[in-house]
């Protein structure tokens, strides 16, 4: 592997200040002097945030100075050296190491997987997380240790969401590097192919490339085995169940009717469901209006919005609160609806799915909006199916009215069922293995709020 040129201006560090805080000018490479870097190193035996110099650097110093080292070699026998006793970085997205040493920041990612247990690198928010954003940084050379990633949870049906979002950022040279691997005999790559490729053959084909797909894909044994030839309803409710029985971590892993906790009031649901022209490729993607502060511009940490949630053989299960979403104005607000107009549209006032509305002329104004404009809120779907990775697919369903279910891992009394209990579910996922419409049943609908807002509020 060749060591990368250092790129500075795009780390997630001030080199400049603090250089200048050291008492010493960046080199000819934008980085700490080499043997000022190495000093502080040598004189380290762990990694803290909040390092009480002079016996111990502050974690940005200590991180600037790993950086300034002369060759990823280095970085990984100095970085595996340390104890890593507080190890957050700068930003939930760092990928530092990788853009100053490129792929040659691998051993030490795979020293980090050694000493600290394969779970480490998929803790969003938490210790070692920098771990799985280098590792997602890192292109075909990382195939063998992104395999080694256990989420926790991990909506994922088995086990590969960390593997699927490395594919999908590196494409092709990433799914080739998997497949060599899997004719190399390693297990875990064989059972990755084989699992994407029941949910979608045609495109672990496409990637893979005619020649190793053929190898991997049409032998029988003690290869990979013989993968499904059309994709199956089966495998993409295995994908729903396994999110609807998953808890909440960086991901929303499944819309609930019915939350635990206020700011989340539901008042509409949509389920688009698409598969591609050509192939197997599939998704489905789930929009709730939800929330009860419209507030203003400069407000409101839990606005209403509407939240997505996507599935898919291109995507990631779930969503992430209040990014993947479709905003909503804060002018609604002003076309609250009085006395006349909440009875004439049946909005009952003061009756919520939560209990714990917190500004009703909210509520009522996207009540209203669902009564008798639902088109201002759910735009034509064909728009919309770039969040599945398939702009220009064909739409089979777009259905509001139909039967939903909160899952395991959140739900109660008759919602806490799985996906496949659903004969909406078990619908929907028939439409898109058969690419027939038809066969949607909406089976016993309750995406209506007025069936769950049981719950009255004094003024």
């Amino acid at each position: 592997m060749a060591t990368k040129k250092a790129r500075p201006a795009i780390l997630s560090l001030p080199l400049p200040q603090l250089a200048a805080q050291l008492g010493v000018s960046l080199d000819e490479r934008g980085y700490l002097p080499l043997e000022r870097a190495r000093a502080i190193v040598k004189s380290s035996t762990r990694f803290t945030r909040d390092g009480e110099p002079p016996a111990e650097p502050r974690g940005d110093v200590l991180w600037a100075a790993l950086l300034s080292l002369e060759d990823g070699p280095e970085l990984a026998r100095e970085g595996a050296r340390l104890e890593w006793a507080f190890p957050f970085l700068r930003g939930w997205n760092n990928e530092d190491a990788v853009i100053r040493y490129g792929d040659d920041a691998l051993p030490w990612l795979e020293a980090m997987l050694d000493a600290h247990g394969p779970s480490v690198a998929s803790m969003p928010m938490g210790p070692f997380y920098f771990v799985g954003t280098h590792l997602l940084a890192i292109g075909p050379d990382a195939a063998r240790a992104v395999l080694r990633v256990e989420r926790d949870p991990e909506p994922d049906p088995d086990g590969l969401g960390f593997v699927s979002e490395w594919l999908a950022r590196h494409g092709a040279p990433a799914w080739k590097a998997l497949g060599s691997l899997a004719r190399a005999g390693d297990t875990s790559a064989k059972r990755a192919i084989s699992a994407l490729a029941k949910r979608s053959p045609s495109q672990v084909r496409r990637q893979l490339g005619a020649a190793l797909a053929k190898e991997l894909l049409d032998t029988n044994g003690d290869a990979v085995g013989t993968a499904k030839t059309a994709l199956e309803a089966s495998s993409i409710l295995a994908v729903l169940d396994a999110a609807a029985r998953t808890p909440i971590s960086d991901r929303l892993p499944w819309p609930t009717l019915v939350a635990r906790a206020g700011h989340f009031e539901v008042h509409a649901m949509r389920v688009i469901a698409a598969r591609a022209k050509k192939g197997d490729d599939w998704g489905i993607l789930v929009e709730v209006v939800q929330g009860d502060i419209l507030g203003s511009e400069d407000d409101v940490r839990w606005p209403a919005t509407i939240q997505r949630y996507t599935y898919g053989s291109k995507v990631a299960s779930g969503g992430r609160y209040l990014e993947d979403v479709r905003r909503l104005p804060p002018s609604l607000r002003d076309a609250a609806p009085d006395a006349a107009r909440c009875e004439a549209l049946d909005l009952r006032p003061m009756r919520s799915i939560t209990g714990m509305v917190s500004d009703w002329p909210s509520v009522l104004a996207l009540r209203a909006l669902v009564a008798d404009a639902p088109e201002t809120l759910f735009p034509p779907a064909a728009g919309m199916l770039g969040a599945l990775g398939l702009a220009g697919a064909e739409v089979l369903l777009d259905v509001r009215r139909f039967e939903h279910v909160d899952g395991t891992a959140h739900g109660r009394g008759p919602l806490k069922r799985l996906p496949s209990q659903s004969a909406s579910w078990r619908s929907i996922a028939d439409v898109i293995a058969a690419r027939d419409p038809a066969r949607f049943d909406p089976g016993a609908p309750n995406t209506d709020w007025r069936l769950h807002a049981q719950k009255t509020q004094e003024r």
